[in-house]
């Protein structure tokens, strides 16, 4: 995905390889603003927040059939008050059944869904038949004032110390006092999952692969690993075939020399998993361990290999490994016996352990319409949460996705589907998925997410796993907190998506050539906009260790991203990399339109890495002519494409404040038409209790008190801006 540094040459094959393991989807219909080119500006945008006066609000009607579900309920009760049934399946059949018997239910059915705990052992499926009406929705949705919780995992009662008589010859002697030990069967569960996993750039696919794991107390537990902390570095390759990237070579083979003793005591551990970076620093994979040569130091791997081979100097650690096992808070599960092994923190049968059991979704909706869920909780699934394709007006509204091996929620087509107010956090892989809307025709899909706050996310998957994965034409993303990712918060595609009014910190934490939000290599998305987000703390900003060989931004267009509108934005601590990254990194494109922002305490404002005219005519030759576009409608709708192959670097940068950063303009090229900003050297900034930056002349004010979280029906108190972010 990353070809900002690829020889012309080579893009076209890596651009092939990259489109088959992404995961995209979403859309939005936000009616297209057009992007100056430098010569004039069209009109900017009013100061005032669109979403203050047009967020997302759900019908409730008084229901005619009210239908109430409790785990302490009987599927062969009546659903009433008094009797309730026990399952949500069993709710939904008996609606299904009297809507097929002729009845009818004015004002939509209700579903109440009682306090305590669900044990999930299938999918909870709707399907068209299910779907309500506009005045006559289907609500499923938590009793006033009680939790349900979903849950797909098992308690794990009854662990033992680990005896001097026990046959785990890879456990190193010194953890055995703190190690404990249980049999997964004796507490129901039997069916253990094969250990598989991917990455961005796996030779099996960049996909969800159900994965058991281990929580206490809430909180996540590390697969045993070594090293503990950082990387070890390939020395060498063994196959040199002449793989090579910009500034480096490789091989394809999944063979490579280590250096020092360290890997030496893998050599017989027989389940054993190597994570790494393993040619560029923005694509991962798991790899798993043929076999290894102490006396060579030769480490072969299991195919199929990493997308784009193995180079030199390749970061990488071990995962699965018993005898790796060797600090508060790392498991290792031997798959054969099925015993848990669990270096504790303290006395686990004091404490709540819990293993992810369930693989399959916990609730599928296929074409539904006019159905809410409304205040539950899903938890503890070894795959993804909730899916949703198709259908309409589908809302989550104060829901709880958490603890998840693979993504929180996904939303691929229909049309004005979303999430409002939930929580989404402690998952695997990614927060959200939306993709809808028609590219082709500009059809908006009109999904959104609103007000959720999502966090703690790519704890398997690190890369490529963000926050909201948004694709498609005409969607919303307004007013979250997006915050604790290893990449990116947002990765955004298609047109006229509006990212507004977000509150975005502590991301792209370990990867990097990255942005808070990142687009990358279609000339075609047009008609996105940037607005009035809160951008902080990105990257390494702390400048600890070694800064990342690129770099990380606030905002990243990366290859030939063009007809953006990044207006009113602030940006403050989110410029970091050896090579520069601004607080906005523009990577070939043209057409975009920078104005009204803040920078404050970044390297540079804004950064460009310029691309030649003839690289940009041979990127963008043959865009119009794409089959997933109409030619003629992109031209009416996006006048300055006709002008497409000409004039490449042609931005502006207008109107923005910047205080105490290094640079306006990195490498910024002479097409770049930058007027009417100001530098400050010195000055206050205590965000956002002292904003007077904000209302200095000529700057249009940022609606400070509506970035963020706010206060509704579901989420009783707002999020207050900056929390863990600062020194």
């Amino acid at each position: 995905m990353k070809l900002c540094h690829l020889p012309v040459s080579e893009r076209g094959a890596q651009f092939t390889r990259v489109l088959r393991h992404l995961v995209w989807g979403c859309v939005l219909s936000l009616a297209s603003i057009q992007v100056s080119n430098g010569e004039g500006s069209s009109t900017p945008p009013e100061p005032s927040l669109a979403f203050a006066k047009k967020g997302h609000v759900l019908p409730s009607p008084k229901p005619a059939l009210t239908i109430h579900v409790s785990p302490d309920g009987d599927d062969a009760g009546t659903g009433k008050q008094g009797a309730p049934f026990r399952s949500l399946e069993r709710a939904r059949d008996e609606v299904r059944k009297l809507v097929r018997a002729g009845a009818g239910f004015k004002g939509g059915v209700k579903i109440v869904v009682h306090g305590g705990s669900y044990a999930m052992s299938r999918t909870f499926d709707l399907s068209a038949e299910d779907s309500g009406h506009e005045t006559s929705p289907l609500q499923i949705c938590a009793a006033a004032g009680e939790q349900p919780v979903f849950r797909g995992g098992v308690r794990l009662k009854g662990w033992r110390h680990i005896a001097s008589t026990d046959d785990f010859p890879l456990l190193p002697v010194e953890s055995r006092p703190g190690v404990w030990c249980l049999d997964l069967r004796t507490c129901g569960v039997t069916n253990i999952l094969p250990l598989k996993l991917g990455g961005y750039a796996s030779g099996g696919g960049f996909i969800t692969y159900p994965a058991h794991e281990l929580f206490f107390n809430g909180k996540a537990m590390q697969l045993a690993r070594g090293p503990n902390e950082g990387f070890l570095r390939i020395t060498d390759v063994a196959v040199k075939d002449g793989t090579k990237g910009y500034d480096r070579e490789g091989s394809k083979i999944g063979k490579f020399f280590f250096g020092g003793e360290y890997p030496k005591r893998w050599v017989n551990e027989p389940d054993l998993m190597l994570y790494g970076y393993w040619f560029w620093d923005w694509a991962d994979s798991y790899e798993r361990v043929a076999s290894i040569d102490a006396a060579q130091r030769l480490i072969v791997l299991s195919e199929p290999w990493h997308n784009y081979g193995f180079s030199k100097g390749a970061p990488f650690y071990a995962v699965n490994a018993l005898s790796e096992l060797d600090i508060p808070g790392e498991w290792y599960l031997d798959r054969r016996s099925g015993q848990l092994l669990f270096y504790a923190p303290s006395d686990p049968n004091a404490a709540l352990v819990e293993i992810s059991s369930f693989a399959g979704p916990m609730v599928s909706l296929q074409n539904v319409s006019h159905v809410s869920f409304e205040g539950l909780t899903w938890e503890l699934g070894s795959g993804d949460g909730l899916r949703v394709g198709g259908g309409t007006n589908c809302v989550f509204a104060g829901c709880t996705v958490r603890y998840f091996a693979g993504n929180g929620v996904e939303i691929r087509g229909g049309q004005r589907n979303g999430l409002l107010s939930c929580d989404i956090y402690s998952m695997g892989r990614g927060g959200i998925i939306i993709s809808g809307g028609d590219r082709r025709t500009l059809t908006p899909g009109g999904h959104f997410v609103e007000n959720c706050d999502i966090h703690d996310l790519s704890r398997i998957d690190h890369t490529y796993t963000p926050a909201v994965l948004l694709d498609g034409v005409g969607n919303r993303i307004v007013r979250n907190r997006l915050h604790e990712v290893l990449s990116s918060a947002l990765r955004v595609g298609g047109n006229d998506q509006l990212i507004e009014g977000n509150e975005i910190f502590n991301v792209v934490t370990e990867s990097d050539d990255q942005g808070g939000v990142d687009m990358w290599g279609n000339p075609t998305f047009r008609g996105n906009v940037y607005r009035y987000n809160y951008w902080h703390h990105i990257g390494n900003w702390r400048a600890k260790g070694e800064q990342p060989k690129c770099g990380q931004a606030g905002i990243r267009l990366d290859d030939a991203i063009c007809g953006t509108l990044i207006y009113g934005n602030i940006f403050e601590r989110c410029s970091t990399g050896k090579s520069g990254f601004g607080g906005i990194q523009i990577h070939g494109g043209k057409d975009n339109r920078v104005e009204n922002n803040l920078f404050v305490d970044c390297a540079a404002a804004v950064s460009f890495t310029p691309w030649g005219a003839d690289r940009w005519r041979e990127f963008v030759n043959k865009a119009l002519d794409s089959k997933d576009i109409d030619r003629e409608l992109y031209l009416r709708r996006y006048p300055e494409l006709a002008h497409l192959t000409e004039s490449p670097n042609t931005n502006l940068v207008r109107s923005n404040i910047t205080l105490r950063c290094g640079e306006l303009l990195r490498r910024s090229p002479k097409a770049v038409n930058s007027s009417d900003n100001t530098i400050l050297a010195e000055g206050d900034f205590a965000f956002p209790a002292n904003t007077k930056l904000l209302k200095r002349p000529g700057f249009s004010p940022i609606p400070v008190s509506e970035i963020g979280l706010h206060a509704d029906k579901w989420r009783k108190t707002s999020g207050a801006l900056r929390p863990r972010a600062t020194p």
